[in-house]
């Protein structure tokens, strides 16, 4: 059953509560919007993320997922918001184990992903379909927990419902995580433009997409017995 609207940062909220002074990696962090929600709550957060774009929270190490800069144990929490099907397939199930290894053995990792569905997912495949990459990612996920690399613990649904000032707004968001897709030829970006205008809803003057997403939390190693 999928979950009512909610934000992803509500649901990381209510599933890793309380937050202080556990130490919390965001792999594949892009700017670091994570940063200081969590730093309010009172965890330290670190961000890991192979391309920094400007702009970004203090706090962000360089380096690909599949290769950490840290040692063993060293996190409480780690998470992978929107970020593992941006990770090369060959490369995923090297990243979860590293996943695995930088976090304690009581730790929880929480891996959120886009469904290959809803309208958000119909107007980026409009140049950027991800149907394959995303389903690519939840089979990475299967692999490691079939592999002992991972247990789950828990898995649901929820709908995200992103809020856009206007197709600017949008083209930035989307490219804060995939920054090729802002610098498109004039006739993709109409494309673009167009299916964003048929697709999205609106309230008030701003315009709104929804996007169902998976939530999966894990801790390392193999299932007990």
């Amino acid at each position: 059953m999928t979950d009512p609207i909610r934000t992803t940062l509500d649901v990381l909220l209510e599933l890793l509560s309380p937050l202080g002074g556990r130490r919390v990696l965001d792999i594949g962090c892009g700017r670091g919007g994570l940063a200081v929600p969590f730093r309010a709550a009172g965890a330290d957060w670190r961000g890991l993320e192979p391309c920094p774009q400007a702009g970004g929270a203090p706090g962000i190490d360089v380096a690909e997922a599949q290769a950490m800069p840290y040692p063993d144990a060293v996190f409480d929490i780690a998470v992978i918001v929107n970020a593992l099907h941006h990770i090369p397939v060959e490369a995923m199930g090297h990243a979860l184990a590293e996943a695995a290894r930088v976090i304690a053995p009581e730790a929880v990792l929480v891996v959120i992903e886009p469904r290959a569905e809803g309208d958000l997912s119909q107007v980026i495949a409009t140049v950027d379909d991800e149907t394959e990459i995303r389903h690519a990612a939840q089979a990475a996920l299967d692999t490691a927990v079939a592999a002992g690399v991972l247990t789950e613990t828990r898995a649901f649904d929820y709908v995200r419902r992103e809020i856009y000032e206007d197709f600017e707004a949008f083209m930035d968001r989307i490219s804060s995580f995939a920054p090729e897709r802002g610098a498109l030829p004039a006739d993709l970006a109409e494309a673009l433009r167009a299916a964003f205008l048929a697709r999205a809803g609106r309230e008030g003057a701003a315009f709104t997409l929804t996007q169902p997403m998976s939530a999966r939390l894990f801790r390392r190693g193999p299932a007990a017995g």
